[in-house]
């Protein structure tokens, strides 16, 4: 059996060496028993009794060197390994981490993911503490490009990846924009276990008029994970190894707290938050250890002197650990050294209760709306040693949430007929008009059931090390949720034109379940080069297959294969050069796969008399199938080049970074012309006073066409992102003990859709019977550019544990623009009644005959629309407390800038209003120490 010992792990003396002693920085004495590990790899030892330890078989190059203790912060020192020899590295450790020189209170740029080569963040747990974050989107805006937001749960929280907003588009449409379609392409994976939006159906559609708080069609909503109870999160910007899947952006992991967690309670107040976070875990036996976290935050939203909205959440995970093979305790307790074990149970079961509310008002009588969120999720994941250097991982979850919104409002209307039939046919129809309160109901209950099984490997190779992993990963996602329900006598849309139909009720059990699977490999190789040079590069491949029926043995409906390249050059120690280029793939949601049906209700007889029982409406319902069988995978692009600089001893860095996304095949809708006949009737008995309506005189007399677009999902949309960031931290000025760190990011994205685009006038002609052709348009390139720069001053005197962090970010350039003709000679041709496209050669459209579809095109920017360069400044203080405790008070938007509204020719910006907080943490044995 495998055993550690108090020294290191592995004794063999091939290749590079460290040794090092760790200390306490206040008693300047030994530490034993702390975990000593190099991040991202199985090299891991403890200190012995004189507080010394030593790592062989350690691979060169750039490194993070990692040092935990139960009742110490953990220390985290950035190191470069040598090709051969030992390197001799001590280490300090302190009760608190404020009390440590160097602490890292924003993410390490230069860092890299565990197993990845691509360009990633990483936040370990003394930066997510020292941003004011009540969620995991706010520990995001770390990273480059990320602008700043108010602390809270104001909205729906999402984060698109290397993606920037663009200008919009026609807002009927049911197209998503830029920042949906890359926020659905980012991935979220929380404890090993991605986290899903793609059975999310909590949507109105574009035919109501009515709406509330929803994450459907774009990310998972971030307000779920509270940030108190992270223990470490890495972004990774570039291109994700071959293990990493349904993705376009890029991917985010998310590691809880688990295992032997000093117990602590942490509360946040200001003017609109309040917070309560409990985190504590405890050894249980000699060989298991459990973890319990529980949040629960409330934000009142702006506006909140005249309004009640609020949002909340309640949220709380269990962690238990069982480990064997291991006898020394601290193996127990270190996520690191616990991969030593033979065999290793993970077990976590999380719940969490989201709930927005926008209560009825005094003065907006019959308005309100209600969006709540609450999911259960139960993982295992086992891992089990072959070998010193093979391991299989198994990674089960099933996660199932139930989702209830409605959103009700007072609806007023002139005298429409309507008609409630589901089905295709002719029915009377009834009046609908005056004041009514419309309320729709949308119930889902998304399911995920997902399973990975990973072997992986080391080994040496004709002076090659390679790290080896190939895998399987299976998930099966479904909504089997009430739906979509409503008063069908008491529609929620209010724009019926006579053609375009209100939407019908509608079960989510009619929506098959979709199963997914997916097989990759992938190896990561480090070399040493002559002169001191290193050269490390990571390929893979990984094949993901949709399939077609609902289960894994059914057919395949879609197949992609996609493989991703990284290579790092180091031809110094501290200088690293990398590129990388991969393809990435995303399966479509379940409401683009099976979308609502459509319905469209033509009047035949609309005789509207003063007296009701004289009244007669006829109309005729068609329902169409916008279901897509040939939607396939969305397919992205990346490729990156960068490089990256340690400066000196002094922990200064720098790095830029070029890349170039592009998403194809995206998932959009496309309208597709087509037309229904309209029957027109005769009437006798129309004379006023028989209190009887008309009699319909069959057959019709005549009969018209009505064109009419059918908003199919399509793989026509392309987005493209490129652009630069820029990350450096300058070193520390030992007069003022501050330092200076940048982050600047300059993003350029534009979103093209396939296919042709209709007039705003189109509803218009859909019931003019005299217009005979409208114009259709070729698709607009819509464009956003934005480049933030990012400010941090960080004043750290570790002697009385005090950190201030001054934050500035600027605005320097945000332009909206559309490159597309909007003269009247932009129209490309015109839709007949019949449904009929007929193109228009460019130099014939100033002909006289088609003067009546020479129309100026609407909702379309003439010319860039550029916003003022612009600021806000925010700042925190974080200090040590006796007994261990951490005060911190923040201020957003310190100066309350409000930003600018905008014009014609200016974009707005704006700016969330001033917000000061406090936040304290206190270890429990504090407070009981202090009753």
């Amino acid at each position: 059996m495998f055993v550690i010992a108090g020294r290191a792990i592995a004794q063999d003396v091939s290749g590079p060496v460290i040794t090092g002693r760790v200390t306490d920085a206040s008693s300047k004495q030994p530490l034993p028993g702390v975990t000593v590990t190099l991040e991202g790899t199985r090299s891991a030892t403890i200190t012995d009794s004189a507080g010394d330890f030593r790592l062989a078989r350690i691979r060169p190059g750039q490194q993070v060197l990692r040092a935990q203790r139960i009742g110490y912060a953990p220390s985290r020192i950035d190191i470069v390994v040598p090709t051969h020899g030992s390197l001799t590295h001590n280490i300090v450790m302190a009760r608190h981490a404020l009390e440590l020189k160097g602490i890292e209170v924003t993410a390490d740029p230069t860092s890299r993911a565990r197993g990845e080569l691509g360009t990633a963040s990483v936040i370990e747990q003394e930066a997510i503490k020292n941003q004011s974050a009540a969620s995991l989107a706010g520990v995001l805006e770390l990273l480059p490009g990320v602008p700043l937001q108010a602390p809270g749960l104001d909205n729906v929280q999402q984060i698109p990846l290397r993606s920037v907003p663009i200008s919009s588009g026609d807002p009927n449409s049911t197209n998503r924009s830029a920042e949906d379609l890359a926020a659905f392409g980012t991935l979220i994976i929380l404890d090993g276990v991605p986290l899903s939006n793609n059975a999310n159906l909590q949507s109105l559609g574009s035919r109501s008029d009515l709406s509330f708080s929803t994450s459907a069609g774009g990310g998972i909503d971030l307000r779920r994970i509270p940030a108190t109870t992270l223990e470490r999160v890495e972004v990774i910007r570039g291109v994700p190894s071959a293990k990493y899947g349904d993705l376009t952006q890029g991917a985010i992991i998310v590691d809880t707290r688990a295992g032997v967690v000093d117990p602590a309670v942490t509360l946040r107040f200001d003017a609109r938050t309040t917070e309560t976070s409990i985190v504590g875990g405890m050894k249980m036996g000699r060989q298991q250890t459990g973890t319990i976290t529980t949040d629960y935050a409330r934000t009142r939203l702006p506006g909140a002197g005249t309004r009640s909205d609020e949002t909340t959440r309640l949220s709380a995970q269990l962690a238990h650990r069982a480990v064997f093979g291991v006898t020394d305790e601290a193996a127990i307790t270190s996520n690191d050294l616990a991969s030593r074990a033979r065999l290793i149970f993970d077990t976590r079961a999380e719940a969490y209760r989201l709930l927005d509310n926008r209560p009825e008002q005094e003065t907006l009588p019959g308005t309100e709306s209600r969006s709540r969120d609450v999911g259960a999720r139960i993982s295992e994941r086992i891992r089990l040693r072959m070998g010193y250097e093979s391991h299989l991982e198994i990674t089960s979850a099933f996660e199932r949430t139930q989702q209830q919104s409605f959103a009700r409002n007072n609806q007023l209307r002139g005298a429409t007929p309507v008609t409630n039939l589901t089905t295709p046919g002719q029915a009377i129809g009834r009046y609908l008009g005056g004041l009514y309160n419309a309320r729709v109901d949308v119930d889902g209950d998304p399911m995920l059931i997902y399973t990975r099984a990973e072997v992986s490997t080391s080994r040496e190779a004709l002076g090659i090390s390679h790290d080896l992993r190939f895998g399987t990963e299976l998930r099966r996602e479904s909504n089997n949720g009430k739906g979509y329900q409503f008063d069908i006598e008491f529609p929620s849309g209010s724009t019926f034109n006579g053609v375009r139909g209100f939407d019908r009720p509608r079960s989510f059990s009619a929506v098959p379940p979709v199963p997914t699977s997916a097989f990759y490999i992938d190896d990561k190789m480090s070399r040493a080069l002559p002169s001191g040079m290193l050269l490390n590069v990571q390929a893979g491949l990984r094949a993901d297959v949709m399939h077609r029926g609902t289960t894994w043995f059914s057919g395949a409906r879609d197949a992609v294969l996609q493989p991703r390249l990284n290579v790092e050059l180091a031809p110094k120690p501290w200088l690293s050069i990398r590129g990388g280029v991969g393809t990435l793939a995303k399966s479509p949601a379940l409401a683009d796969l099976f979308p609502a049906p459509e319905y469209f209700d033509v009047i035949n007889v609309n005789f509207f008399a003063n007296d009701p029982a004289e009244r007669l409406a006829v109309l005729t319902t068609s329902v169409f199938d916008p279901t897509n069988p040939d939607l396939k995978y969305s397919i992205s692009k990346k490729a990156e080049a960068g490089i990256e600089m340690r400066l000196g001893s002094s922990g200064a860095t720098l790095g830029l970074v070029g890349f170039n996304d592009k998403i194809e095949k995206g998932v959009g809708d496309r309208p597709e012309a087509t037309f229904i006949l309209r029957e027109h009737f005769a009437l006798t008995n129309t004379v006023p006073g028989t209190g009887k309506p008309p009699v319909l005189v069959l057959p019709p007399i005549s009969a018209d066409s009505v064109p009419i677009l059918i908003d199919r999902p399509a793989n026509n949309v392309t987005e493209s992102s490129k652009g630069f960031e820029l990350t450096a931290t300058l070193p520390e000025i030992p007069s003022l003990k501050t330092r200076l760190s940048f982050q600047s990011a300059l993003v350029k994205s534009t979103l093209q859709k396939d296919g042709i685009e209709f007039a705003r006038t189109f509803p218009d002609f859909q019931i003019s019977e005299n217009q005979k052709r409208s114009p259709y348009y070729n698709g607009i390139e819509r464009t956003g550019e934005r480049w933030l720069l990012t400010t941090r001053i960080i004043h750290h005197q570790p002697a009385v544990g005090l950190v201030l962090t001054g934050t500035i970010q600027h605005t320097l350039r945000n332009i909206l623009d559309n490159i597309g003709g909007t003269d009247t000679l932009a129209f490309a041709g015109y839709i007949t009644r019949g449904g009929s496209l007929v193109p228009v050669a460019p130099a014939d459209r100033g002909r006289p005959e088609y003067a009546d579809v020479r129309i100026p095109r609407r909702g379309i920017l003439s010319e860039p629309q550029r916003s003022a360069p612009d600021w806000i400044f925010s700042f925190q203080v974080a200090k040590t407390l006796p007994l261990d405790g951490r005060l911190s008070f923040y201020a957003f938007n310190a100066f309350d800038r409000i930003g600018h509204f905008g014009g014609l020719a200016t974009a707005p910006n704006f700016y969330a209003s001033t917000r000061f907080g406090l936040e304290i943490t206190m270890p429990l044995e504090a407070l009981f120490a202090w009753r």
